[in-house]
């Protein structure tokens, strides 16, 4: 008996962190997301969205014809965009981030971008890797290997 009811204790703290990714249609996305991909990527084909439970965490992930990533939060909020092929377009990038690539890393394109409520974290073209605040002032630049 003691052996079931350690077996039932433990399924029951491990089943709740278990993930489910479900596809869902592109209307059961919240409609901020729907907006945020609409004006991103206004004629680009739709491949999959997934919707990702993990925990307490849900999360959805869309993927773009052409190689395209976008992760948004619960409530709809950009939390990444990765493209593999092209820049990430100029409305997803906050305009204090966009004059200060324009500024000091002229004719870079940033490949990855990605914001966890606090910092701000861009993948450039060329491998280098920075990181801003949440006052868009950077904070951190990660060299590419050839260029250390």
């Amino acid at each position: 008996m003691k052996r079931f009811l350690y077996t039932v204790l433990a399924l029951m703290l491990v089943l709740p962190v278990a993930a489910e990714d479900v596809e869902i249609a592109f209307d059961r996305l919240p409609e901020k997301a729907q907006k945020i991909v609409g004006k991103a990527y206004p004629d680009t084909r739709i491949k999959k969205v997934e919707m990702e439970r993990r925990a307490s965490l849900i999360q959805y992930e869309v993927k773009l014809a052409g190689g395209v990533k976008l992760q948004f939060s619960k409530d709809g909020s950009l939390t990444e965009c990765e493209c593999t092929d092209g820049a990430v377009p100029d409305v997803l990038i906050p305009s204090k981030i966009k004059n200060f690539m324009a500024d000091e890393f002229p004719g870079r394109e940033i490949r990855r971008f990605e914001h966890d409520g606090k910092l701000y974290e861009l993948l450039l073209d060329n491998g280098d890797e920075l990181s801003f605040n949440s006052s868009y002032r950077l904070i951190d630049i990660d060299r590419t290997a050839e260029q250390k």
